[in-house]
């Protein structure tokens, strides 16, 4: 028997009501969900976008690698971004549901990354030029005029908002009073179709549609879906056929509301225990260890010290200059601040940025680089393990008591590859790029990693100055 998108809605209904009844989660299963959910609408939607990365590729973004097969930095750090902003969604979970343009403009933010200086400034703002779709009829479909996008948002966050505010005060809509209460599914779903004819964004579009769909869909307390490969045509043809020839908004939803049940049987299916990855996902992981242990081939240069003295007067002072220079913004906040380069060269001796022992001190003094280019040329032979700067915080003067905060940012030279890692007083390292001794790290490379570490800093900084 073929459902109807009534029947789906229903059963829809039905699946939630028995994943709520088994109350709270564990952490396992949450974490084994939301892991799943990540990883999926990570790479489906992205890749509906023209994004390169694989599947492999966006998991190895997710943990925090940022150099994936030579592919375009553009690529994996709008992977990135893409799932940090899903993760936070995924970490509210259920709750307020109304939508505002500085959430979406943020989202927008948060999702999208351009070198050019002219393009990066129409991020986060309404599109200026107009845009279109060429359909799978081969036929061009021009969305709303950039004049209109202000007037065309306002009116449809307005109708969300207020079907939002119908079922939260289970009242009928002011617009129809012969209607029930709008369903919360119908509300996001008929938001994606509006937003989508919209276009407000001169890039993004497709992306940010489905993360605002999404969080209306989790902020009701119904899981995420998402669009595979294989259901790509149907996707877009559904929603061209509304936008172009009058075809009927029911199809795509219910077409949506099969997602929606796939979703909800992921969840199902990881309370009971199932193995809840896909058929192949196995067989990519095994191939993806395989790779990690073969780390032989030709392509991957072994380590030798000239590489690594190259990589450090390149890399290493671009990023360690970059780092003092920005993080050099919390010294007024703490009486004392210390700055040194330390290094090991030997795997048993690891520097310890919460004893401030291991390693060997080289001080930093107001010749810096020159010194450390001086230093480097008169230590060729040198073999280092890790090499890095410490910056160190004693002190701090708005709380009481005090407390002293440190980071140990480093470069740590393994046989085939470089890594750079961050070690802070408070919590564990964290592992940012891989590459190989070809290459040095990239302007947007260093940038990341800075960007990250201050964050975390000033996060760490919040944390224990309302603690105290």
């Amino acid at each position: 028997m073929i459902m109807s998108y009534i029947d789906k809605r229903n059963e829809i209904d039905s699946l939630q009501q028995k994943i709520n009844s088994y109350g709270e989660l564990s952490a396992e299963v949450k974490k084994k969900i939301n892991y799943k959910f990540r990883l999926d609408w990570n790479y489906y939607s992205n890749s509906m976008e023209g994004n390169t990365l694989t599947m492999d590729e966006t998991r190895s973004v997710m943990v925090g690698n940022l150099t994936v097969g030579g592919k375009p930095i553009k690529d994996v750090l709008e992977m990135k971004g893409h799932d940090e902003v899903i993760a936070e969604i995924l970490k509210i979970g259920k709750g307020e549901t109304r939508l505002s343009e500085a959430r979406i403009r943020e989202i927008h933010k948060g999702i999208m990354h351009e070198e050019d200086e002219a393009k990066k400034k129409k991020i986060g703002g309404w599109k200026t030029a107009p845009n279109h779709v060429i359909n799978y009829k081969g036929e061009k479909f021009e969305f709303a005029l950039p004049g209109d996008v202000p007037e065309r948002m306002h009116e449809l966050l307005n109708n969300t908002n207020a079907a939002i505010d119908a079922i939260q005060q289970k009242k009928k809509p002011a617009s129809s009073a012969d209607r029930d209460v709008p369903h919360p599914v119908d509300i996001a779903l008929q938001f994606h179709l509006d937003y989508v004819l919209i276009h407000p964004f001169y890039d993004g579009n497709g992306r940010t549609a489905r993360i605002l769909t999404n969080l209306l869909l989790i902020s009701f307390g119904y899981p995420p879906f998402w669009v595979k490969t294989n259901e790509r045509n149907i996707y877009n043809q559904y929603i061209a056929d509304i936008q172009g020839y009058g075809g009927k908004a029911d199809l795509f939803f219910d077409f949506a509301a099969g997602l929606i049940l796939r979703s909800q049987q992921l969840i199902l299916d990881a309370i009971e225990g199932k193995d809840i990855e896909e058929e192949n996902d196995l067989d990519k992981e095994i191939i993806l260890f395989k790779k990690s242990l073969n780390r032989t081939n030709e392509s991957n240069k072994l380590k030798s010290e000239q590489d690594m003295k190259l990589i450090l007067e390149d890399s290493g002072i671009k990023l360690f200059n970059k780092l003092i220079e920005k993080l050099s913004g919390f010294n007024d906040l703490f009486h004392k601040s210390v700055k040194r380069l330390i290094y090991s060269d030997s795997e048993e001796i690891s520097y310890n940025i919460k004893t401030r022992s291991g390693g060997k001190l080289l001080l930093i003094n107001k010749q810096f680089p020159e010194s450390f280019l001086d230093w480097l040329s008169k230590n060729e032979n040198k073999n280092f393990f890790e090499f890095g700067i410490e910056l160190y915080w004693e002190g701090y003067k708005l709380s009481t008591p005090t407390f002293n905060l440190g980071v140990f940012a480093c470069f740590r030279f393994d046989k085939y590859s470089y890594h750079i890692l961050r070690i802070s007083t408070f919590d564990g390292p964290d592992h940012y790029i891989e590459k190989t001794y070809e290459s040095q790290l990239s302007r947007e490379e260093i940038n990341f990693t800075v960007r990250n570490i201050a964050k975390n800093i000033m996060t760490q900084i919040k944390e224990n100055h309302f603690d105290d």
